[in-house]
């Protein structure tokens, strides 16, 4: 067997036991009754195991945060892999009990607009996390201040799609530029690739490194 690639159709949270994909190819067959074991689904850093697949493109789920990792909300288009052969899945690396360990940086997908909270960065602690810009067109996301306390929490942005996206964070972005600290990250070639990482230093966020991103 062999590993099938489709993307949601519409965002999940962590408690969600049905989704819908663009694509029902590689689940479990439509109308059929549902399978005791299922097949290994994998979105972002989450396991699941899809059961059923009632009508076309509606995935029944069970066993949310499998294989040691945590169940966890999915934005729209996130990508989802699914295999009727779990061995179609990548080994755990030398040393480790499961290949994803909740401890590595998150993994998100963001597949529209998206506004941070201050309550939602301030969640985040110093767990670092990566997100995945799959919006086909230009995604504006708007980035707030962490606390002094989150020092050293990294965040990467990283595009998949041939967009110019934006990042406004209202004087929070430094790289000891003249004009730093800066306020808005933009993609400056349509193309996909590149992106930017920031780690909390203080209450700003200091640019670490970027590819493809202007800062203004």
């Amino acid at each position: 067997m062999a590993v099938t690639q489709t993307t949601l159709s519409a965002a999940i949270v962590a408690g969600d036991l049905t989704m819908t994909v663009a694509s029902g190819t590689g689940f479990p067959t439509t109308g059929a009754t549902a399978l005791a074991q299922g097949y290994l689904v994998r979105i972002d850093k989450e396991y699941m195991w899809a059961i059923a697949q009632p009508v076309a493109g509606q995935i029944t789920l069970r066993g949310r945060g499998a294989n040691g990792t945590a169940a966890q909300a999915h934005d729209k288009l996130a990508k989802v892999i699914v295999s009727s052969a779990p061995s179609d899945f990548a080994g755990n690396a030398p040393g480790f009990d499961v290949e994803l360990p909740p401890y590595l940086p998150i993994y998100l997908t963001l597949g529209q607009d998206k506004t941070f909270t201050t309550s939602e960065i301030a969640a985040y602690g110093n767990q670092s996390r990566t997100f995945a810009i799959t919006k086909a067109t230009a995604a504006a996301i708007t980035l707030v201040a962490p606390d002094k306390s989150q020092d050293g929490l990294i965040l990467e942005f990283t595009s998949l799609t041939d967009a110019t996206h934006a990042i406004t964070a209202t004087s929070l972005l430094a790289n000891a530029g003249a004009s730093s600290p800066y306020t808005t990250a933009t993609w400056a070639n349509a193309k996909a690739g590149g992106g930017i990482k920031l780690i909390a230093e203080n209450a700003l966020w200091n640019v670490i490194s970027s590819t493809n991103v202007t800062l203004s």
